[in-house]
């Protein structure tokens, strides 16, 4: 074995350690993209190993959040004391080939094409969209309770959690979770049927009409799992909520899965049965919130890598700092981007992200004034500032007034009672409530946080 392939020896059996000790999310989008570029001998007792990793983002969440474990296992495979030197350094052609016999496809860390293109082909087979696994779903402060939940779900269906009901606002990664709990469990053997509570509402419809219910009953009934998304749309509909709630009852009786999304908490569908509701939280309710800063950046790399696009670090970091928004955005607003890159000929930099979003890599130092916010929100939606200040109680200019609120006490740091008194000498809980309010409708409504944004990119442009 030459010097190479002791190298990658290490890193192989470290790294069968660090996917055990670490979660899946966390060793596939961080460590695994790691190999090590050399070991050299400091002295007789201690080692220099240096790290490569992909990208500056990379090293430096590396470096925070997994250098201790890293050094550790590392210290324990070559029984010396290590220096963990962390670079940036791409992967060769050569290095990429796997070496030895087999030793990787046994720790999991390799999939041939093949293998990988059969996954895809069952997971469609099963109605799962192949793209959605535990593997390349983003963990962080904003979802690790839901990503916790959904593991412990996969690994012992029936029996934790159930049912598991997931909500949050639009493009968060419900349906993601969600999917991936379904792959891991087909992998596994089970039987899952996953849904969207549309297609369950129209396939009850037609077997009624067809007088084959018992078709529909002996189809949803008989699985290892049910999954259905968005379930907050069989609200109103008492024929759905009939047979959904005979099918719950059968399936929870005799230990089966059963996975819901929703767009918000089950006390909070309107229309929905107390019957249903009542079950619903009768399991394990879980929210996944708008990602943070560190989330965002994790998205945007693995999106930039996963399309292999040429793409400045800086920018993604503008990016992430700027745009405080749900994942599907966030990918959407990169591939534009991308898109416009590819146009000029250009890779993705800082100056196209600041061009085409019209934003800036540093807010203006200039501390603006209070009055100054609320008559740039003012304007900005077409009101006088005595409007914001006044009495009104029209829905829309209630809204403003409310974002204006929420700017003043999030953005500039008031306190309560001054935001009051700017707001027309009003009380300190009123605006407490509508700080509140705007906190919330900010991770469910696109309108309000499109709002929210419009106002805080003509607050800093």
């Amino acid at each position: 074995m030459n010097q190479r392939e002791e190298v990658s020896a290490v890193w192989r059996n470290a790294c069968g350690e660090l996917a055990i000790s670490l979660s899946e999310a966390s060793f596939g989008s961080w460590v695994r993209p790691c190999f090590i570029d050399s070991i050299n001998d400091i002295d007789e007792e201690r080692l220099l190993i240096q790290l490569a990793t992909p990208s500056s983002f990379h090293q430096k969440t590396v470096d925070e959040r997994f250098y201790g474990q890293i050094k550790q296992v590392l210290e324990k495979q070559t029984g010396k004391k290590c220096e963990l030197a962390i670079i940036v350094k791409q992967m060769t052609a050569d290095e990429q080939k796997p070496k030895g016999g087999g030793e990787e496809k046994k720790m999991g860390l390799f999939n041939t094409v093949e293998q990988q293109r059969l996954s895809e082909e069952e997971a469609m087979r099963n109605g799962l969209n192949p793209r959605f696994t535990f593997e390349n779903f983003i963990v962080g402060g904003a979802n690790n309770l839901a990503y916790a939940a959904g593991r412990g779900v996969a690994d012992s269906p029936g029996s934790k959690h159930n049912p598991l009901f997931i909500w949050g606002g639009v493009g968060v990664g419900k349906t993601h979770l969600m999917h991936a709990i379904g792959r891991a469990m087909i992998s596994k053997g089970k039987v899952i049927k996953i849904v969207t509570s549309e297609q369950f509402t129209n396939e009850f419809i037609a077997t009624v009409r067809s007088k084959t219910i018992g078709d529909f009953k002996k189809k949803y009934r008989n699985v290892d799992a049910l999954m259905i998304d968005d379930i907050q749309f069989i609200a109103g509909k008492e024929g759905t909520q009939e047979e959904f709630f005979h099918t719950f009852n059968e399936l929870y009786s005799k230990g089966k899965q059963i996975i819901m999304t929703c767009d918000r908490k089950p006390q909070d569908i309107d229309g929905l049965e107390e019957r249903l509701s009542s079950r619903f939280l009768g399991g394990l309710t879980v929210d996944i919130g708008l990602p943070d800063y560190e989330m965002r950046m994790g998205i945007l790399t693995q999106k930039s890598q996963e399309l292999g696009a040429e793409v400045e670090n800086g920018a993604l970091e503008l990016l992430a700092t700027t745009m405080n928004t749900n994942t599907r955005e966030l990918e959407g607003t990169l591939m534009r981007l991308l898109s416009v890159a590819a146009i000029h000929d250009s890779k993705l930099d800082k100056e196209l992200v600041e061009r085409e979003l019209g934003v800036k890599e540093k807010r203006n130092e200039r501390k603006m004034r209070p009055q100054e916010v609320i008559s740039v929100v003012a304007k900005l939606f077409e009101y006088k500032n005595r409007d914001l200040l006044g009495k009104s109680r029209k829905a829309e200019l209630v809204r403003v007034r409310h974002i204006c609120m929420f700017i003043l006490r999030i953005e500039m740091g008031l306190q309560l009672e001054r935001v009051a008194d700017l707001m027309g000498g009003r009380d300190h809980t009123t605006v407490m409530h509508a700080v509140d309010k705007m906190e919330r409708e900010f991770n469910t409504s696109q309108k309000v946080r499109e709002q929210i944004m419009k106002v805080k990119q003509a607050l800093y442009s």
